[in-house]
């Protein structure tokens, strides 16, 4: 198994002279990556990352076999009350994802970020089963890579696409005739709208009719459905956490659409309790010879005795269950041990205090991969849709923790010899 970031035949192809400004200019203007900048340095290149076909097929297995065992932990907290309530989700959460449960046929697009650990496999660390992004970078950069003069391999990344031709089959097909496509995002933030911006842009290319939207702007309309100033909407897509959502008065509206089948969403509310970090710990709990064999060990931080992280705190990473993009992750490794022992107590002070869900993880020493920066830390994240792999989405980071800051790279996958 094989994965390698290799030297592009330019130095810097984002700098080159000729076509650097072209691609910078292309990535931003037609790609809609605004935030190809944070804090100063680059957060994208088009050096690519080389995936031998055995570590491609190896990541593959390990994505889509953590997705589904996230989804069976799921389901098991919507049949049984006991376990749900360990989730210790808003009301409005579960209303809705009780509503996608009900409606039957549900839509899944998630993510599987892997790491790769110095032993040679790929391990399972975090499953974004809600609203997965990164669609930008993955459309454009094996592209400008290409059009630079990288040649080698295959771009593996079909997972926009067939996002895009299932939102518009979702509404009925070219010219929308169930609904609108409302691409719901919080409309405070570029790097969402940068998102939303672009599928609007493709679904309309196949023939789609799509608005973004806020969340708040859903409305109840005739009949159980939802509408958007005055027009039906058929699908709902959502770069905006469910969880987010609690509180908002048009939750009961939404949940009648979906149960109703006349809103469709992807991805399904029902996905809310898979997107859980504590998915990964009651999986140790019911099925642990296959959590052992894809996730880095994880326990409920309840479960877990704090003398025990704290002897062992190098060997710990602890997550809030609903994390995003490294925010709320503590690594013991890089934290003294009065330092980790002091972010414990507020940990602990979160889930007495303000009902909080926390998670031990053991941490996974990885191989540092060689680039022309220095080495770094691979995420070798896979996307899932409805249970098949569909495109990658790799990032290289500086320290322990993977955040908005990493620096992304194109995926290809070598060709056989």
């Amino acid at each position: 198994m094989t994965i390698r970031l290799a030297r592009h035949v330019l130095a810097d192809p984002l700098s080159a002279p000729g076509i650097g400004p072209r691609m910078t200019t292309e990535l931003a203007a037609t790609w809609l990556v605004w935030d190809a900048c944070v804090a100063g340095k680059r957060r994208v290149d088009l050096h690519p990352l080389m995936v031998s076909g055995a570590a491609w097929n190896e990541a593959c297995d390990v994505a889509e076999r953590a997705a589904a065992l996230v989804s069976r932990m799921a389901t098991r907290a919507a049949t049984d009350p006991e376990e749900r309530a360990r989730y210790r989700f808003h009301d409005d959460v579960e209303t809705l994802a009780a509503a996608s449960r009900e409606a039957g046929k549900t839509n899944d697009l998630v993510r599987v970020d892997l790491l790769a650990s110095a032993s040679g496999r790929l391990v399972a660390c975090e499953v974004n089963a809600d609203c997965p992004g990164g669609y930008n970078e993955v459309v454009a950069l094996p592209r400008l890579a290409r059009a630079s003069g990288w040649t080698a391999g295959r771009d593996p990344s079909t997972v926009v696409g067939e996002l895009v031709d299932r939102l518009v089959a979702l509404s009925g097909g070219p010219g929308s005739p169930r609904g609108l496509v409302a691409l719901v995002f919080a409309t405070g933030y570029a790097e969402d709208l940068q998102i939303c911006a672009l599928l609007e842009r493709l679904i309309r290319e196949r023939g789609g009719r799509a608005r973004r939207v806020s969340p708040t702007q859903l409305t109840g309309g005739e009949g159980d459905t939802v509408q958007v100033r005055g027009e039906r909407v058929a699908v709902l897509y959502r770069f905006y956490p469910v969880e987010y959502m609690a509180g908002q008065a048009n939750i009961p509206a939404i949940a009648r659409a979906v149960r109703a089948g006349t809103l469709r969403t992807l991805s399904s509310f029902a996905t809310a309790h898979a997107q859980s970090k504590l998915a990964m710990a009651r999986a140790f709990v019911h099925e642990p010879q296959e959590a052992r064999e894809l996730f880095a060990e994880t326990w409920a931080m309840r479960d877990v005795e704090r003398a025990r992280l704290l002897e062992e705190h190098a060997a710990w990473v602890v997550k809030r269950d609903l994390s995003r993009v490294g925010d709320h992750v503590l690594v013991g490794a890089s934290m003294g041990k009065d330092e980790f022992a002091a972010a414990l107590d507020e940990v602990k002070d979160a889930e007495e205090l303000d009902g909080d869900v926390w998670i031990a993880q053991r941490f996974v020493p990885q191989a540092e991969v060689p680039t022309p920066w220095g080495p770094r830390w691979l995420t070798f994240g896979v996307y899932v849709m409805d249970g098949r792999a569909c495109g990658a989405f790799a990032r290289l980071a500086e320290g322990l923790t993977c955040s908005h800051d990493a620096l992304v790279v194109p995926v290809f996958v070598e060709e056989a010899a």
